[in-house]
């Protein structure tokens, strides 16, 4: 997998990663949105999203932090840490 840590973080790109595993449309994504309450999705989607995102941008989410992915924003945050503190592939 390439180094993502000397580039950006591309949103929309991570917003559509997040999206899939949602199985929702990508508009639907939206910052605020909170995944349990507003989308209505169950637990096992927070594991999903951090699958798909190591998967996508090298960035592991560690299982302590599942539990604080309940909204997008919240997810870019972690990724974005995650980028910063060169905790990508």
């Amino acid at each position: 997998m390439a180094d993502h840590t000397d580039t950006p973080l591309d949103v929309e790109e991570l917003r559509t990663v997040v999206a899939g595993a949602l199985e929702l449309p990508v508009e639907e994504v939206t910052d605020e949105a909170r995944f349990k309450e507003d989308l209505d999705v169950d637990s096992l989607i927070s594991l999903e999203i951090a699958v798909r995102v190591e998967e996508h941008f090298g960035v592991k989410i560690d299982e302590s932090q599942l539990t604080e992915m309940g909204t997008f924003q919240l997810v870019r945050e972690l990724v974005e840490a995650g980028l910063s503190t060169g905790s990508a592939r």
